[in-house]
């Protein structure tokens, strides 16, 4: 399905037949289908949306710069247009950035977050890492097909079990427009929320793996840190990639939290 969102068409699907609304936002490089393994066990008791950021996957791919701003309102436009005033928001990675900015943009319509993998800053070394990456895919492309993908996105076990897996992964990536590629790195590359965490009164669950190599440990920390009503579960042996890595653990995470927030309103 497609939506009209200022201007440019942003590819989505919707699927569930009743219960609040649920948003699964991917990151950089990927697009709705990479929670394909979670939407069996959500659409149980909530309806759920997935979307394609711009730039993404059937989205269209207009020229940069995009924001984590940008973004948030495409997805505030999204919402809009299906008639949805709030939503509960899981966002992986670059999705965790665009929730988060969401949140603090539209704050009365995020219900609750979800942050995987994700953090509120960039430090000045990763930033100036992000950028040359930018530059080079803007520039020359991902380079030759040939080559072995990089398996830095998921733990070392699981590079190892499932090397189709990580080698689709790459291929995903590869399937990007370039251009399109780049001016998301940028936005996902160089951001700082830090300080404005204390007024996002959602309530919050963050997950992080412990063997993340893409996303260090210590953004979700701060994370917790920073935002008033969060939770941390550092999770031992998963990767970036978490949500592909150990699907039942996130989908049983996600139904467990928001199952307790349903408790909390009836017994209030």
């Amino acid at each position: 399905m497609e939506a009209s969102v200022d201007g440019i068409r942003l590819h989505y699907e919707l699927a569930g037949e009743a219960g609040p609304l649920v948003v699964l936002t991917h990151g950089l490089g990927g697009r709705f289908g990479f929670f394909d393994p979670h939407v069996e066990a959500l659409t149980r008791r909530y309806r759920v949306l997935r979307w394609d950021l711009r730039g993404a996957g059937g989205s269209s791919a207009p020229p940069g710069p995009y924001t984590p701003a940008l973004f948030a309102r495409d997805l505030a436009g999204l919402l809009d247009a299906l008639g949805e005033p709030s939503a509960h928001l899981v966002g992986h990675s670059g999705g965790g950035v665009v929730t988060q900015r969401f949140a603090l943009d539209f704050p009365r319509r995020a219900s609750s977050l979800v942050l995987v993998s994700t953090s509120s800053e960039v430090g000045p070394v990763a930033a100036a890492a992000w950028s040359r990456l930018a530059d080079s895919v803007e520039q020359r492309g991902f380079g030759s097909a040939d080559r072995d993908p990089d398996p830095r996105g998921f733990g070392s076990a699981f590079v190892a079990a499932h090397p189709e897996i990580v080698r689709a992964f790459a291929e995903q990536t590869r399937a990007n427009d370039p251009r399109a590629y780049a001016a998301s790195a940028r936005a996902f590359g160089s951001y700082n929320f830090t300080n404005e965490l204390a007024r996002l009164h959602a309530p919050t669950l963050i997950l992080q793996g412990l063997a993340d190599q893409m996303t260090p440990p210590g953004g979700s920390v701060i994370l917790s840190r920073r935002l008033p009503r969060a939770r941390l579960v550092m999770v031992p042996d998963a990767g970036h990639n978490l949500p592909i890595e150990m699907p039942h653990l996130l989908t049983t995470a996600i139904l467990s939290f928001l199952g307790g927030l349903e408790l909390a309103v009836a017994t209030d």
